[in-house]
């Protein structure tokens, strides 16, 4: 349900199913097993996330200052709509920089 790919040093990882609490254990399991070492680049690709609950927005927070630990960062890209607005309304959006394409959020990385 999440595939990870590595374009270039920035590790996209686009999950294909809700953030919800059906799916964080997963989640979680594969930003351990399927990222770079050293200062992680990361890049959430939402674009086929339909729908974010609690405990994918608390999964979202963790895995961020985990990376943020390790010298990392995370920004997310392609939220579609709905996904968007539950950012806004929690606040979460003040945490990330997001982007509409994936591509500039790798190429972000570089500027």
């Amino acid at each position: 349900m999440f595939n990870v790919e590595s374009q270039g040093a920035v590790d996209v990882i686009k999950p294909m199913a809700p953030l919800n609490h059906e799916n964080v254990n997963e989640f979680a399991e594969t930003l351990e097993s399927g990222l770079s070492t050293g200062q992680p680049m990361v890049v959430f690709d939402l674009s086929n996330v339909p729908l974010v609950d609690s405990a994918g927005l608390e999964s979202l927070l963790d895995f961020q200052d985990a990376l943020q630990d390790r010298g990392g960062i995370v920004k997310l890209a392609a939220a579609p709509q709905l996904c968007q607005e539950i950012f806004r309304v929690t606040g979460i959006q003040q945490h990330f920089e997001t982007y509409d394409e994936v591509k500039a959020a790798v190429g972000s990385f570089v500027q």
